[in-house]
């Protein structure tokens, strides 16, 4: 540790934030950079239905001010996207071309939506809810339409859900069971969270597939599933799950699945270079397998945990919290450490 060390952190989420206050707390003379592509400091993404419903402050929706940032001595760039990591020179690229030199390197970008590959040619039709920044680009929209279509069923599909029945919109969900990825919901699943939605004043479809999604000329849409069923919506959502958002990872080298690859201590196969959160794969010598876990409370111990192995510590990470989360009365699996089989498990 020095003042000539710059650690870096992609992602301005949980896991990100929370390593960079472990190295800043750890470290006190290094720089110490967050690089985030959205506009907006550390948020509760939680909140964004209510955000979007005018129940809550734009401001209460943020964690940590810049003001916070400037005090911690921690830099923080927004709205700017790494495209490419070069381990070789220890260096990112941005997207707009300036290259950003690191000594050590956290990953820590999270996940974004999933879009489905059957599903790709209706991609312009689809709206998703996954960042502040889509819902600064659909909350006016949001708030003046009158009939919602959503394809999927995941968490964030049914908190959505609930929210729009609550604002008096008139709703359609054609769950689908591969939603929520890696998870998939088996028929009885399938079956209690259909008797659970039906207590909202809500259209429920299931065991059907949409077949065509066209726009019309006064910009609403017209959906017809495969059992033939037609709908005519203002504005269609699309919640089928997460996936690690690691595109800019492709050609540095790094070890790459689903998500980043890392062990036990959360490093890359790559020195100085660690990853956590949900964008990363992470091996269980227990179980002899790689696998993600979600959720805010895995996703901080995560970064504390890549900030005090990147300062030469060797932390094993463990999973934090519930091993299950309640899907309208549906117990899934949250974490990576452990089996599945005590469905009693909290």
């Amino acid at each position: 540790m020095s003042f000539n060390d710059h650690y870096v952190i992609i992602g301005n989420g949980p896991a990100g934030n929370h390593a960079a206050k472990t190295l800043r707390k750890k470290d006190k003379g290094a720089r110490i950079t967050i690089i985030s592509d959205e506009m907006i400091p550390y948020y509760y993404k939680p909140k964004l239905t209510g955000f979007i419903a005018d129940e809550i402050a734009q401001k209460d929706l943020l964690v940590t001010s810049l003001e916070s940032y400037k005090e911690k001595d921690i830099r923080v760039r927004l709205g700017q996207a790494v495209e490419q990591i070069d381990p070789d020179s220890k260096s990112l690229v941005l997207k707009h071309m300036e290259t950003i030199k690191y000594s050590k390197l956290i990953i820590a970008t999270g996940s974004r939506e999933r879009l489905l590959p059957f599903m790709s040619g209706y991609a312009d039709h689809l709206k998703f809810i996954t960042s502040y920044t889509d819902v600064m680009d659909y909350k006016d929209k949001i708030q003046n339409a009158k009939e919602f279509f959503i394809f999927g069923g995941d968490l964030v599909g049914f908190k959505f859900l609930k929210m729009l029945n609550s604002m008096g919109k008139k709703v359609t969900i054609l769950i689908y069971p591969n939603a929520f990825w890696p998870y998939n919901l088996t028929e009885d699943m399938l079956d209690q969270i259909f008797t659970s939605l039906s207590q909202f004043d809500v259209s429920i479809i299931i065991k059907d597939d949409i077949s065509t999604i066209d726009k019309k000329d006064n910009g609403s849409y017209r959906i017809k599933t495969l059992k033939g069923v037609e709908k005519t919506v203002d504005m269609v959502f699309s919640f089928n799950g997460l996936v690690p958002d690691i595109d800019f990872v492709k050609g540095s080298g790094i070890d790459t699945d689903y998500g980043i690859l890392v062990n036990e201590y959360l490093k890359t196969n790559i020195d100085g270079i660690y990853a956590c959160g949900s964008c990363a794969q992470i091996y269980n010598p227990d179980m002899k397998s790689y696998s993600a876990s979600i959720g805010w409370p895995n996703a901080v111990v995560q970064g504390e945990v890549a900030a005090y192995n990147l300062l030469g510590d060797h932390k094993v990470i463990e999973s934090v919290g519930r091993k299950y989360f309640d899907l309208e009365g549906v117990k899934i699996k949250t974490t990576w450490w452990g089996d599945i089989n005590d469905a009693s498990q909290e």
